[in-house]
């Protein structure tokens, strides 16, 4: 999976010239921050490195990464998080692909949870082969959503 791989490559545009840098960003870390929906998480990633970077609000030790990422706006971009509409989009698409009547019928239960993805796990448990599917269309998803968003930014990314 590209998950499990790690990372992709990217390249980035200047504003000004058209002129194109590689940028290899770590996949497992960006998605993770994407979907990471804890108030007290905040995400950036460095365009020069690469990296995506965590700011938790209630760490000290944190606080030089801050006034690092405040001092170079323009080297690190917020990655936002995964909103609630999105979230219902993607499950919604995955239920019109499910062929199994029995378990179209019962996945819609999962929606009155307040933990939605973990509730849409639970009930395909009885299916590996349907739960791998799911979380193979989840990373796909993400990736696309994650693709759109750097583009918006100026990242052309090119997955490896």
């Amino acid at each position: 999976s590209v998950i499990e791989s790690g990372c992709w490559s990217t390249k980035v545009r200047r504003r000004r010239s058209f002129e194109l840098d590689k940028l290899r960003v770590a996949t497992k870390d960006i998605i993770f921050a994407w979907l990471d929906d804890s108030q007290d998480n905040s995400y950036y990633l460095d365009k020069i490195e690469g990296e995506t970077l965590m700011v938790n609000r209630n760490l000290i030790e944190l606080r030089d990464l801050t006034d690092e990422i405040e001092k170079n706006s323009t080297r690190y971009l917020y990655v936002p998080k995964l909103t609630r509409e999105d979230l219902l989009e993607d499950l919604n698409a995955f239920l019109d692909t499910v062929e199994k009547a029995d378990l179209r019928s019962i996945l819609p239960i999962a929606f009155e949870s307040p933990h939605k993805v973990s509730a849409f796990r639970k009930i395909l448990e009885k299916h590996p082969e349907e739960l791998q599917r799911f979380e193979e269309f989840r990373e796909k998803s993400m990736l696309t959503r994650i693709e759109k968003w750097l583009n918006a930014n100026g990242i052309e990314p090119t997955f490896k």
